[in-house]
């Protein structure tokens, strides 16, 4: 089964952030589900609201398909592409309130900008490194090296320019957003990023499920902490913003 809540943040040609769901693997009842990442935190529990069926999530596994009928409120329920609300009785699940914005829309935008940061960070970087590891050793021309580089990462970049102006924006219009962010995520002292991250729920073969692939064969890598992250994107941010 596919859930339109399990998605992920993309850039588009026009430079807007959507939300997709492409590549994301079929979930059966027992597997685990994507119940957090950098972007959205359904809780450990909730039920899924999709194609006028209820499927309920315990303990972060897909349990089973349910009905009105067995539910219990209050109910944390999600739907669409990650609408979070809280129904408080039976009678309000199919009132016009599923119609309305949910709840931290504004933290997970913020997530989903933090998110892109990390994806084009690593694509910029891995862009450089292939050219170094295909030219190194066979050019010693220091400007032509440069220039390949800036051809291999001048569309990252630009890219991740408007991610951080977009963040830039955000916050701007919200000044208490992070905190709000932090809060809505509570993210524990030494979670690691790689625990949370996406990819792994991605089908083989795929690019996502590959860089998954690549960074568990890393047995030592150091932990990545989420606060430290977000608190390194927002200082590179203020340092170069008005250059």
């Amino acid at each position: 089964m596919k859930f339109d809540c399990f998605y992920y943040p993309v850039l588009d040609k026009n430079g807007n952030v959507v939300k997709c769901n492409n590549g994301i693997r079929s979930f059966n009842f027992g597997d685990e589900v994507p119940t957090k990442t950098l972007y959205y935190n359904y809780g450990d529990s909730f039920a899924i609201y999709q194609n006028s069926k209820l499927f309920i999530v315990e303990n972060k596994k897909l349990k089973e398909e349910t009905d009105i009928d067995t539910l219990k409120f209050p109910l944390k329920i999600v739907f669409n592409y990650g609408t979070q609300l809280t129904i408080q009785k039976k009678s309000d699940l199919s009132s016009i309130r599923l119609l309305l914005p949910g709840f931290f829309e504004k933290e997970k935008e913020l997530g989903e900008l933090f998110f892109l940061s990390e994806v084009y960070s690593r694509k910029i970087k891995e862009a450089q490194y292939s050219v170094m590891n295909n030219l190194t050793n066979s050019v010693r021309d220091v400007s032509y090296l440069n220039d390949e580089i800036h051809h291999a990462t001048d569309s990252l970049i630009k890219e991740l320019k408007i991610i951080e102006d977009k963040f830039i924006q955000l916050n701007q219009s919200n000044p208490n957003l992070i905190d709000d962010y932090l809060e809505y995520m509570s993210y524990k002292d030494e979670e690691d990023m790689f625990n949370i991250g996406i990819n792994k729920y991605f089908d083989e073969g795929t690019e996502q499920y590959n860089q998954y692939k690549k960074d568990l064969s890393i047995l030592k890598r150091k932990l990545i902490y989420p606060k430290f992250k977000l608190q390194h994107f927002v200082s590179s941010i203020d340092k170069y913003k008005f250059l």
